[in-house]
């Protein structure tokens, strides 16, 4: 007699056996920004908008970019696609076919209450078969419970596979030459540091406003700034938007100026500038992205900026990136530069330095 095995089930046997090779520590493959979707072709058609919504937002550079493209994939296509770095399975927990029973599969009975219950409907698994691979999977007790969860939580959605890339690309930073002895003389000098590759170098420092403007010009025809302004203070009420908007103004008049002083930089403050309170190294801090300009309007790009105090240095810090890169894809540069901001880290104070 032969044995004939479900192809639901054939398929969860045969990933089973593919996990016990992570021993093997093999990387995953793809690129950080593309999602591979494993899904019925009816239940996406009818969850298109709401995978749209969740994962094709534009972000403006100023031309709109998208942080993630995605294709779908039957479940009998999922063997070949086990090693792709970014993958979501979605499908609702009692749904009739393949999908459905795979669902039910992979989640045990207590997980599959919660679901049941409306309790839980996203389940993240870091590197499942792979290393550096993150593969969510998406459920609901209905279709319509399915997709009113994605439609309420489109921005934490996208955070699932956001956060996965940008802690593969600070590891990547980590990894790369770099600029040892500037970051030491920022540590020694100012009690802060970041990781900086190759090439970054010191274009202003000034005790008098206490700032540090870093530069980076890799490519040639490309610039990054990274600007780093300190207030020594405990007045917490200073983090606000509108004071991160002012300081950034401020600063920006000071130090992002052409040869001839005709211009400098502003905020562009009538297109897609965005606030956000965001957890900054367990610190609260103001987000603000947008997009900077000159005051005669003739260049511009995106930027990204946080406030927050350190409590540790009494201090409050404005830490801000920015970059020009007119004929480059923008989404990955002002990546790079916010996993530098990421990765700043500072040391207590000297007493003489800190506020009393």
């Amino acid at each position: 007699m032969t044995l004939r095995i479900p192809v639901v089930l054939a398929t969860l046997m045969l990933l089973g056996t593919a996990s016990c090779g992570l021993q093997t520590k093999n990387e995953a493959l793809g690129e950080n920004d593309f999602i591979t979707i494993i899904a019925d072709s009816s239940d996406y058609d009818a969850l298109g908008d709401v995978i749209e919504n969740a994962f094709g937002q534009p972000f403006f550079t100023p031309q709109p970019e998208t942080w993630f493209t995605w294709q779908r994939f039957d479940l009998a296509d999922l063997l070949d696609h086990k090693r792709d770095r970014n993958i979501l399975i979605v499908a609702p927990l009692d749904a009739e076919g393949r999908m459905g029973e795979y669902m039910r599969t992979a989640l045990d009975s207590s997980v599959r209450t919660l679901v049941r219950e409306g309790k839980e409907h996203v389940f993240v698994k870091k590197d499942l078969w792979y290393r550096g691979q993150t593969v969510v999977h998406l459920t609901g007790k209905t279709m319509e419970d399915l997709r009113d969860f994605m439609a309420s939580n489109a921005q934490q959605l996208e955070y699932y596979f956001k956060q996965a890339w940008d802690e593969r690309e600070l590891a990547h930073l980590r990894s790369l030459p770099r600029e040892t002895e500037i970051e030491q003389r920022l540590l020694d000098e100012h009690g802060f540091t970041f990781t900086l590759i190759k090439s970054w170098f010191v274009a202003k420092d000034s005790s008098e406003i206490n700032t540090v403007l870093l530069r980076r010009q890799a490519p040639k025809e490309t610039e990054r700034w990274l600007m780093v302004h300190w207030l020594d203070t405990t007045n917490t009420a200073l983090l606000t938007s509108d004071f991160a908007l002012a300081t950034r103004n401020r600063l920006t008049e000071i130090l992002y100026r052409t040869y001839d002083d005709s211009a400098w930089v502003v905020v562009d403050t009538t297109h897609y500038l965005q606030f956000d309170e965001v957890n900054f190294q367990d610190r609260f801090a103001i987000r603000m992205k947008g997009l900077w300009r000159m005051s005669d309007y003739s260049m511009g790009g995106p930027f990204v900026s946080y406030l927050f105090y350190d409590e540790q240095q009494r201090r409050i810090y404005f830490v801000e990136g920015s970059i020009f890169a007119p004929r480059y894809e923008k989404k990955k540069l002002i990546q790079d530069i916010d996993m530098i901001i990421k990765s700043m880290r500072t040391v207590p104070l000297k007493g003489s330095q800190a506020a009393s």
